[in-house]
């Protein structure tokens, strides 16, 4: 500690950074044993000999605190959130003390360096993949999406399928990976190249032929027997039969279930409820234009509060505003029910003759 005070007293950089290697070795050579005040005094010395110091000398303590079983923590996150990539990479990659708070301060305002070292952590949560998806370069959102660790919130899948449009590597990794949402899934398979729909044909329930249809009617649903069969749909269709069996499914449920995003809930109820094939209904919740979906809500007798809030959950499927929620609301009310009726009797009749 004599030492300690002498060294930065001096304000010499050369004895500051000899010093900071000795006491870094010395925290190495013992730290799974250190309690942890002993610990937080390593953590307090080192934070000190920190300042003014080269930032060689910066990047060889992150590299090497970075190999650290338990890195002071102080040191670490400061080195993590540094403003030169090549200091802060290796605490980004590999400290597991940092929190969303701050991964999330260094994606919103780090280089792309920063952001493509948080894409290779073991895990990285929905809130960080949301700003990733958004704000990172081609290299950046690949690697995401290439991380079996990375947790995507519904806004973050779509985000990623749009950035996958001509983009062929990462529509590949987009489509590869498990947890992606069905209805994601077709609107990806609606973009991707010929080249990329073979790759993913191995991997997904859905078949060749499957695949051909959606490509050729663009956001049409796949087969009947694929939406049965989806593990997406299971879930969501036994909710829905329960609910139904009890007399408890209504515009109230529907309501609910889109309220809060449930892309699949919200389409097993509404077919149940019309008495339509599940993969019909998904088509119309697909499509880029929404009159068919106002039609299907007015003959089942909702009020505009419920289909506004079903066409709120489209636009967050395809990103874009709620511009034309004004013309929306215009169109249904300009419909009358008993048309809407006859509208959902002739997609009836189409079914009972497919």
């Amino acid at each position: 500690m004599d030492e300690l005070d002498e060294t930065l007293a001096s304000g010499s950089t050369p004895s500051r950074t000899r010093l900071l290697r000795r006491v870094t070795d010395l925290y190495l050579d013992g730290a799974i044993h250190y309690s942890d005040e002993q610990i937080s005094l390593f953590d307090d010395v080192l934070g000190r000999l920190l300042s003014d110091i080269e930032e060689s000398a910066k990047r060889e303590l992150a590299r090497r605190l970075a190999a650290a079983p338990m890195p002071p923590p102080k040191v670490a996150r400061t080195l993590a959130l540094d403003e030169t990539p090549a200091v802060a990479a290796p605490l980004l990659i590999h400290n597991a003390n940092l929190d969303d708070a701050d991964l999330l301060a260094c994606a919103r305002k780090g280089s792309q360096v920063h952001l493509l070292a948080i894409t290779k952590r073991p895990v990285v949560n929905e809130p960080v993949t949301d700003v990733l998806v958004v704000r990172g370069s081609d290299m950046v959102v690949r690697s995401v999406a290439d991380n079996s660790g990375s947790r995507f919130s519904d806004a973050g899948f779509g985000a990623l399928v749009r950035r996958a449009d001509g983009d062929d590597v990462l529509a590949a990794r987009v489509g590869r990976r498990p947890d992606l949402p069905r209805h994601h899934f077709v609107r990806l398979l609606a973009k991707a190249s010929e080249a990329v729909r073979e790759q993913l044909q191995a991997g997904r329930k859905e078949t060749a032929e499957d695949i051909r249809s959606v490509v050729s009617r663009v956001a049409d649903a796949i087969a009947t027997r694929t939406a049965a069969d989806s593990k997406d749909y299971a879930a969501a269709t036994a909710d829905v039969d329960a609910l139904h069996q009890a007399g408890s499914l209504g515009e109230a449920e529907i309501r609910g279930y889109a309220g809060s995003g449930r892309f699949e809930h919200t389409t097993a109820a509404l077919a149940r409820l019309a008495d339509l094939p599940l993969p019909t209904v998904e088509r119309l919740l697909l499509q880029q234009r929404p009159e068919s979906l106002l039609f299907l809500a007015k003959a089942l007798g909702f009020g505009w509060p419920t289909t506004r809030i079903i066409l709120l959950m489209r636009l967050r499927q395809d990103g874009s505003s709620d511009q034309g929620l004004d013309l929306a609301r215009s169109s249904f009310d300009r419909i009358k029910r008993a048309t809407a009726e006859q509208v959902l009797d002739f997609q009836r009749t189409r079914r009972d003759h497919a």
